[in-house]
């Protein structure tokens, strides 16, 4: 008899278990995200400058808002004004009419008004060591062959530096980073590394390293720290404050960030 009725108090008790649980989440206002970036390629003087707006979205949707018709400029340290114009093929993206001259150190300042307010960031153009070579030799790593690739710079002595690596190509699913700043090697050699990647003899891997200003730094190693977090429990991911701000409503500052950079790039192949 005993057991017949503790049968069936637990029949209850897991019936009782299948009714749902609703949780009411509650999505802020959407904000503007600013991904902006002017790179000048250092060897081949290249210039890549665009401004990437999007608006952010619920917690649970992965839904791109791109963000249209704002109107987009970036002001130089001589007060001349570089107006961008939204793409037409690319709702959200805009790139400049006239390309912005390549001088480093001069400070940028980039406005964007959307939808009645404004925003503004000011960054400056950061030089970069030259990549002078790659290495790639081969490791073993639990008991399987792996490829390491190096990249080696020589850092400026007596001055500040922070960079941070790029690491693209087709057999990279998801492009890989690595930051760094010269606090303990001043005047010495540095590198940035990609491994753990199955590589075929033949694979091209483009290597770049960009300048950052100790902000930027601040705010790429963050990031990059928040998406490889391998950890459940290690410290959730939130909203970085990037160099953009909202002169409009000062409580509703963008996200993303405004970054000016001189890069050096590696086109290297697999042997």
């Amino acid at each position: 008899m005993r057991n017949s009725l503790y049968l069936l108090i637990c029949f209850f008790l897991l019936s009782k278990c299948e009714d749902p649980i609703e949780v009411e989440v509650f999505d802020s206002e959407p904000r503007l995200i600013v991904e902006a970036k002017i790179n000048w390629i250092k060897k081949t003087r290249k210039t890549e400058q665009e401004v990437v707006l999007s608006l952010s979205s619920s917690y649970f949707s992965d839904t791109y808002v791109p963000a249209l018709g704002a109107e987009v400029q970036i002001v130089d340290a001589n007060e001349n004004t570089y107006d961008f114009y939204e793409e037409t093929e690319a709702p959200g993206h805009y790139v400049p009419l006239d390309t912005i001259p390549y001088v480093l150190n001069q400070e940028l300042k980039l406005n964007i008004t959307y939808k009645g307010q404004k925003f503004t960031g000011t960054e400056s153009l950061i030089p970069v060591s030259t990549i002078d070579s790659i290495s790639q030799k081969s490791i073993f790593f639990f008991r399987q062959e792996r490829t390491q690739l190096d990249a080696f710079c020589i850092d400026p002595k007596n001055e500040k530096n922070y960079t941070f690596f790029e690491f693209t190509g087709e057999p990279i699913e998801i492009t890989e980073y690595n930051v760094y700043r010269d606090d303990f090697n001043d005047g010495s050699i540095y590198n940035g590394f990609l491994f753990g990647v199955d590589f075929e003899i033949g694979d091209e891997i483009r290597f770049r390293q960009y300048g950052l200003s100790k902000r930027g730094f601040n705010y790429w190693n963050i990031l990059i720290n928040q998406n490889t977090q391998g950890s459940p429990f290690e410290t959730v991911p939130a909203n970085l404050n990037g160099n953009m701000i909202n002169l409009t409503v000062p409580n509703a500052n963008p996200l993303g960030y405004f970054r000016a950079s001189e890069v050096s790039e590696v086109l290297y192949v697999i042997e």
